[in-house]
């Protein structure tokens, strides 16, 4: 979190999202010369012209003195210029409402049954509700981040972690930042990150979001470090490489919290603008259960239609329902090529989740629990880059 590669801005109040990566710059065949018809007779179809001096050697092979110049490589998640970090930052959230319960960590245990589906995606990484969208992005090797949820406790909670992330070297650091008696030294960490990059007012909110959850946090980090599926890390706080990925994002200014809307007609399209500007798309939606609570309104699906993608874009969802099968004591796993999704919503008959996952059962593209997979469902993988129908992740 550099203070001088963040401008100071700080929307009005708010709702839920994350961010991105500068893409460079197009290639091109360089324009012919303007030169005579017929090259002198000396010149030959390499010669290089006034940038180095030409020799050749006994047989007649050019021979050039000037070494070529030496390839710079972009690292796709170091810091971020002003410019990049610029159109991160630009765009409303939605206004901040009163929720009656904070989600301060997930229930969900199982998203390495996703990781086939994510792994090494980079580009954009769209995803609401707490830290389990860490271990997603580390997995997916994203660029930018926009981190979003209704209830702007979670995004506050955000802005805590980034500054305590930072901080800690390790997740046992980490994890010990969130102990009873560190409680002072890490408030004391986040009041002198934060005190000159957001409000007085914003910075209350922040403690008072991280206190509030800072107890059941460090209750919860202490199983996600502890996490492993069949004797394999997989979570952001069991792999170190993972959470060496999360810390340099938020050390290089790539993330951004949003308060957000899925519905709502600022956030997502916030994000969807940023993306473009970015010139990334969007590889990775996650949105946990959220679709449970609405139905797919005008605005929800001009949301999704926004979001630029690739074939490889993918959209996740958990599914909390006894008809389907769980991968751990409460959810099925879904994964779902983005563009399906975008071309569903097109469809008025979609009205809310379960209509359209009817839509596309009706249509045998449904795979409600994948054998290879116990609790993992998909639809219309068989469109997805480098995925196939029937095939085994």
């Amino acid at each position: 979190m550099s203070a001088t590669a963040r401008p100071l801005r700080w929307p009005l109040p708010t709702l839920l999202i994350l961010g991105l990566a500068g893409a460079s710059a197009c290639g091109g065949t360089p324009p012919e010369s303007s030169g005579a018809a017929h090259p002198p007779a000396e010149q030959t179809d390499g010669d290089q012209g006034d940038d180095a001096q030409a020799k050749h050697d006994e047989d007649g092979d050019l021979v050039l003195d000037a070494d070529p110049e030496p390839v710079v490589e972009v690292d796709p998640w170091g810091p971020v210029t002003p410019e990049q970090r610029a159109k991160m930052l630009a765009g409303e959230e939605e206004e901040r409402i009163t929720t009656p319960e904070h989600y301060v960590k997930t229930n969900e245990r199982r998203h390495d049954v996703w990781f086939p589906y994510i792994a090494d995606k980079r580009g954009i990484y769209v995803g609401v509700a707490a830290d389990q969208n860490y271990t997603l992005i580390a997995t997916a090797k994203s660029e930018y981040v926009f981190l979003m949820d209704l209830d702007w406790r979670i995004t506050e909670l955000h802005r805590a972690y980034e500054v305590l992330i930072e901080a800690s070297e390790d997740p046992k650091t980490l994890h010990e930042r969130f102990f009873s008696k560190n409680e002072a030294s890490s408030v004391a960490l986040i009041e002198a990150a934060l005190q000159d990059q957001v409000s007085p007012e914003q910075l209350r909110q922040i403690l008072i979001s991280w206190r509030s959850a800072r107890e059941t946090v460090y209750l919860h980090l202490q199983n996600v470090i502890a996490r492993k599926q069949d004797g394999v890390t997989t979570s952001w706080l069991s792999n170190p490489d993972y959470y060496a990925h999360i810390r340099k994002l938020y050390q290089n200014d790539r993330v951004r919290m949003l308060v957000g809307n899925l519905t709502g007609p600022n956030t997502l399209q916030t994000i969807a603008a940023a993306a473009d500007e970015l010139g990334l798309p969007v590889q990775v939606l996650y949105l946990s259960n959220a679709e449970e609570y609405y139905d797919y309104t005008s605005q929800y699906r001009a949301n999704i239609k926004a979001l630029p993608t690739s074939e490889g874009s993918v959209v996740l969802r958990t599914i909390y329902n006894k008809d389907w099968v769980h991968a751990d004591a409460l959810w099925n796993y879904q994964v779902q090529p983005l563009r399906d999704y975008q071309a569903r919503l097109e469809d008025s008959k979609n009205t809310r989740r379960n209509r359209m996952l009817s839509s596309a059962d009706a249509e045998r593209v449904l795979e409600r629990n994948l054998a290879t997979v116990n609790g993992l469902s998909r639809v219309n993988i068989g469109i997805l880059e480098g995925w196939s129908e029937g095939s085994a992740p």
